[in-house]
Protein backbone atom coordinates (compact mmCIF):
# COMPACT_ATOMS: atom_id res chain seq x y z
CA UNK A 1 0.00 0.00 0.00
CA UNK A 2 2.83 2.40 0.84
CA UNK A 3 4.39 1.78 -2.58
CA UNK A 4 1.11 2.56 -4.31
CA UNK A 5 0.66 5.79 -2.37
CA UNK A 6 4.23 6.81 -3.12
CA UNK A 7 3.65 6.20 -6.84
CA UNK A 8 0.47 8.27 -6.81
CA UNK A 9 2.30 11.13 -5.11
CA UNK A 10 5.02 11.04 -7.75
CA UNK A 11 2.62 10.79 -10.70
CA UNK A 12 1.98 14.55 -11.10
CA UNK A 13 5.74 15.18 -10.96
CA UNK A 14 6.34 12.57 -13.66
CA UNK A 15 3.67 14.07 -15.87
CA UNK A 16 4.99 17.62 -15.66
CA UNK A 17 8.75 17.01 -15.63
CA UNK A 18 9.41 16.20 -19.27
CA UNK A 19 12.79 17.28 -20.67
CA UNK A 20 11.31 19.74 -23.17
CA UNK A 21 7.80 20.86 -24.03
CA UNK A 22 6.44 19.21 -27.16
CA UNK A 23 4.59 21.13 -29.84
CA UNK A 24 1.63 18.83 -30.36
CA UNK A 25 -1.08 20.76 -28.51
CA UNK A 26 -4.25 22.05 -30.18
CA UNK A 27 -6.80 24.37 -28.56
CA UNK A 28 -10.38 23.88 -29.76
CA UNK A 29 -13.39 26.18 -29.37
CA UNK A 30 -16.91 25.34 -30.54
CA UNK A 31 -18.99 28.31 -31.67
CA UNK A 32 -22.74 28.34 -32.25
CA UNK A 33 -23.37 31.11 -34.81
CA UNK A 34 -26.59 33.11 -34.97
CA UNK A 35 -28.89 32.22 -37.86
CA UNK A 36 -28.23 34.24 -40.98
CA UNK A 37 -24.83 35.46 -39.82
CA UNK A 38 -22.74 32.54 -41.08
CA UNK A 39 -21.15 34.37 -44.02
CA UNK A 40 -20.29 37.43 -41.95
CA UNK A 41 -18.93 35.21 -39.18
CA UNK A 42 -16.70 33.25 -41.54
CA UNK A 43 -15.35 36.47 -43.05
CA UNK A 44 -14.67 37.92 -39.59
CA UNK A 45 -12.82 34.80 -38.43
CA UNK A 46 -10.78 34.70 -41.63
CA UNK A 47 -9.74 38.33 -41.09
CA UNK A 48 -8.99 37.66 -37.41
CA UNK A 49 -6.84 34.63 -38.19
CA UNK A 50 -4.96 36.52 -40.90
CA UNK A 51 -4.24 39.42 -38.57
CA UNK A 52 -3.48 37.62 -35.31
CA UNK A 53 -2.97 33.90 -36.04
CA UNK A 54 -0.91 33.74 -39.21
CA UNK A 55 2.39 32.83 -37.53
CA UNK A 56 3.25 29.58 -35.73
CA UNK A 57 2.63 28.43 -33.09
CA UNK A 58 -0.58 30.47 -33.01
CA UNK A 59 -1.89 29.55 -36.45
CA UNK A 60 -5.62 28.87 -36.45
CA UNK A 61 -8.22 27.31 -38.74
CA UNK A 62 -12.00 27.32 -38.81
CA UNK A 63 -14.09 24.22 -39.60
CA UNK A 64 -17.82 23.75 -39.99
CA UNK A 65 -19.27 20.66 -38.30
CA UNK A 66 -21.80 19.06 -40.63
CA UNK A 67 -23.34 16.61 -38.17
CA UNK A 68 -22.70 14.88 -34.87
CA UNK A 69 -22.66 16.35 -31.36
CA UNK A 70 -21.74 19.84 -32.61
CA UNK A 71 -23.49 19.65 -35.97
CA UNK A 72 -24.35 23.04 -37.40
CA UNK A 73 -21.65 24.69 -35.30
CA UNK A 74 -18.09 25.76 -36.03
CA UNK A 75 -14.79 24.58 -34.56
CA UNK A 76 -11.95 27.10 -34.24
CA UNK A 77 -8.64 25.29 -33.78
CA UNK A 78 -5.30 26.87 -32.82
CA UNK A 79 -2.00 25.00 -33.02
CA UNK A 80 0.14 22.99 -32.99
CA UNK A 81 1.72 24.61 -29.96
CA UNK A 82 2.58 23.81 -26.35
CA UNK A 83 1.59 25.09 -22.95
CA UNK A 84 4.66 27.32 -22.76
CA UNK A 85 3.42 29.18 -25.83
CA UNK A 86 0.18 29.93 -23.98
CA UNK A 87 2.11 32.44 -21.87
CA UNK A 88 2.68 34.68 -24.90
CA UNK A 89 -0.41 33.90 -26.97
CA UNK A 90 -2.11 36.84 -28.74
CA UNK A 91 -4.01 38.80 -26.09
CA UNK A 92 -3.53 42.47 -26.90
CA UNK A 93 -6.42 44.91 -26.71
CA UNK A 94 -6.55 44.89 -30.53
CA UNK A 95 -6.77 41.10 -30.57
CA UNK A 96 -9.42 40.92 -27.89
CA UNK A 97 -11.52 43.70 -29.44
CA UNK A 98 -11.42 41.95 -32.81
CA UNK A 99 -12.36 38.61 -31.25
CA UNK A 100 -15.29 40.33 -29.51
CA UNK A 101 -16.58 41.26 -32.99
CA UNK A 102 -16.45 37.56 -33.89
CA UNK A 103 -18.21 36.32 -30.77
CA UNK A 104 -20.90 39.01 -31.09
CA UNK A 105 -22.24 36.93 -34.00
CA UNK A 106 -22.60 33.77 -31.88
CA UNK A 107 -25.18 32.38 -29.51
CA UNK A 108 -22.48 30.68 -27.46
CA UNK A 109 -18.78 29.85 -27.35
CA UNK A 110 -17.62 26.71 -25.57
CA UNK A 111 -14.88 26.62 -23.01
CA UNK A 112 -11.62 25.55 -24.68
CA UNK A 113 -10.64 21.92 -24.92
CA UNK A 114 -7.02 20.85 -25.28
CA UNK A 115 -5.86 17.98 -27.47
CA UNK A 116 -2.39 16.54 -27.93
CA UNK A 117 -1.61 14.82 -31.22
CA UNK A 118 0.20 11.50 -30.90
CA UNK A 119 3.16 11.48 -33.27
CA UNK A 120 3.59 7.77 -32.53
CA UNK A 121 0.08 6.84 -33.67
CA UNK A 122 -0.47 9.51 -36.33
CA UNK A 123 0.62 9.71 -39.93
CA UNK A 124 0.35 13.30 -41.17
CA UNK A 125 1.22 13.51 -44.86
CA UNK A 126 2.31 17.00 -45.93
CA UNK A 127 0.27 18.18 -48.89
CA UNK A 128 -2.37 15.45 -48.63
CA UNK A 129 -5.99 16.66 -49.10
CA UNK A 130 -7.47 17.70 -45.75
CA UNK A 131 -10.28 20.18 -46.38
CA UNK A 132 -12.81 17.65 -45.04
CA UNK A 133 -12.51 15.32 -42.09
CA UNK A 134 -14.21 12.34 -40.50
CA UNK A 135 -13.96 12.43 -36.70
CA UNK A 136 -14.20 9.29 -34.56
CA UNK A 137 -14.43 10.13 -30.85
CA UNK A 138 -13.85 7.28 -28.42
CA UNK A 139 -14.86 6.63 -24.83
CA UNK A 140 -12.06 4.40 -23.50
CA UNK A 141 -12.80 1.93 -20.73
CA UNK A 142 -11.02 2.56 -17.46
CA UNK A 143 -7.51 1.11 -17.53
CA UNK A 144 -7.61 0.35 -21.27
CA UNK A 145 -5.86 3.40 -22.74
CA UNK A 146 -2.50 1.66 -23.19
CA UNK A 147 -4.11 -1.38 -24.80
CA UNK A 148 -6.20 0.86 -27.09
CA UNK A 149 -3.06 2.72 -28.18
CA UNK A 150 -1.23 -0.54 -28.79
CA UNK A 151 -4.02 -1.70 -31.09
CA UNK A 152 -4.18 1.61 -32.96
CA UNK A 153 -0.44 1.23 -33.50
CA UNK A 154 -1.33 -1.74 -35.71
CA UNK A 155 -3.60 0.53 -37.75
CA UNK A 156 -0.76 3.04 -38.09
CA UNK A 157 1.46 0.27 -39.43
CA UNK A 158 -1.09 -0.50 -42.15
CA UNK A 159 -1.16 3.17 -43.14
CA UNK A 160 2.62 3.30 -43.22
CA UNK A 161 2.93 0.25 -45.46
CA UNK A 162 -0.24 0.36 -47.55
CA UNK A 163 -1.43 3.97 -47.51
CA UNK A 164 1.69 6.14 -47.34
CA UNK A 165 -0.06 9.05 -49.08
CA UNK A 166 -3.01 9.20 -46.66
CA UNK A 167 -3.13 10.90 -43.29
CA UNK A 168 -4.53 9.55 -40.05
CA UNK A 169 -4.40 11.70 -36.92
CA UNK A 170 -4.79 10.49 -33.34
CA UNK A 171 -5.20 13.06 -30.55
CA UNK A 172 -5.75 12.61 -26.82
CA UNK A 173 -7.92 14.85 -24.67
CA UNK A 174 -5.54 16.51 -22.23
CA UNK A 175 -8.13 16.69 -19.45
CA UNK A 176 -10.24 13.73 -18.39
CA UNK A 177 -13.98 13.88 -18.03
CA UNK A 178 -15.11 10.33 -17.38
CA UNK A 179 -18.78 11.31 -17.43
CA UNK A 180 -18.54 12.60 -21.01
CA UNK A 181 -16.10 10.07 -22.43
CA UNK A 182 -14.35 12.32 -24.95
CA UNK A 183 -11.03 10.59 -24.38
CA UNK A 184 -9.37 10.36 -27.78
CA UNK A 185 -10.12 11.02 -31.43
CA UNK A 186 -9.05 9.47 -34.71
CA UNK A 187 -9.29 11.93 -37.60
CA UNK A 188 -9.35 10.92 -41.27
CA UNK A 189 -8.66 13.95 -43.50
CA UNK A 190 -9.79 13.87 -47.14
CA UNK A 191 -10.37 16.26 -50.00
CA UNK A 192 -13.40 15.20 -52.07
CA UNK A 193 -16.74 13.68 -51.15
CA UNK A 194 -16.13 10.84 -53.62
CA UNK A 195 -13.60 9.53 -51.09
CA UNK A 196 -16.59 8.45 -48.98
CA UNK A 197 -17.91 6.22 -51.79
CA UNK A 198 -14.78 4.18 -52.36
CA UNK A 199 -14.85 0.47 -51.60
CA UNK A 200 -13.47 -0.43 -48.20
CA UNK A 201 -10.31 -2.53 -48.52
CA UNK A 202 -8.79 -1.84 -45.12
CA UNK A 203 -9.57 -5.26 -43.62
CA UNK A 204 -7.71 -7.00 -46.43
CA UNK A 205 -4.79 -4.60 -46.17
CA UNK A 206 -4.68 -5.20 -42.41
CA UNK A 207 -4.34 -8.95 -42.95
CA UNK A 208 -1.65 -8.45 -45.58
CA UNK A 209 0.38 -6.62 -42.95
CA UNK A 210 -0.52 -8.57 -39.80
CA UNK A 211 -1.42 -12.02 -41.12
CA UNK A 212 -4.54 -14.08 -42.02
CA UNK A 213 -7.39 -13.78 -39.53
CA UNK A 214 -5.82 -10.81 -37.79
CA UNK A 215 -8.56 -8.33 -38.77
CA UNK A 216 -11.33 -10.24 -36.99
CA UNK A 217 -9.17 -10.65 -33.90
CA UNK A 218 -8.26 -6.96 -34.00
CA UNK A 219 -11.90 -5.89 -34.09
CA UNK A 220 -12.74 -8.09 -31.09
CA UNK A 221 -9.76 -6.83 -29.10
CA UNK A 222 -10.39 -3.21 -30.05
CA UNK A 223 -14.07 -3.29 -29.10
CA UNK A 224 -13.15 -4.71 -25.70
CA UNK A 225 -11.22 -1.50 -24.90
CA UNK A 226 -14.02 1.01 -25.54
CA UNK A 227 -17.44 1.93 -24.18
CA UNK A 228 -18.47 3.49 -27.46
CA UNK A 229 -17.71 5.81 -30.38
CA UNK A 230 -19.26 9.03 -31.71
CA UNK A 231 -18.79 10.03 -35.36
CA UNK A 232 -19.18 13.24 -37.28
CA UNK A 233 -18.07 15.09 -40.40
CA UNK A 234 -16.17 18.35 -40.26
Amino acid sequence: MKNILFFLLLLPFALFSQDAPKTDLFVVLTLDVKNGMEDAFEAAVKAHNTEFHAVAPYTAKLYYNINGPSGGMYSWIMGPMNYTAMDTRPKTDAHDDDWDKVTAMTNSVSSPSYWSMSSKLSQEVVGAPDSKRIIWMYDIKSGQSARWAELVGKVKKVYTEKRPQESIIVAWNEFENTKVGNDVVIIFPFGKWSWMDRESTFGGEFEEVHGPGSWHNFLNDFNSTINGRTDWLR
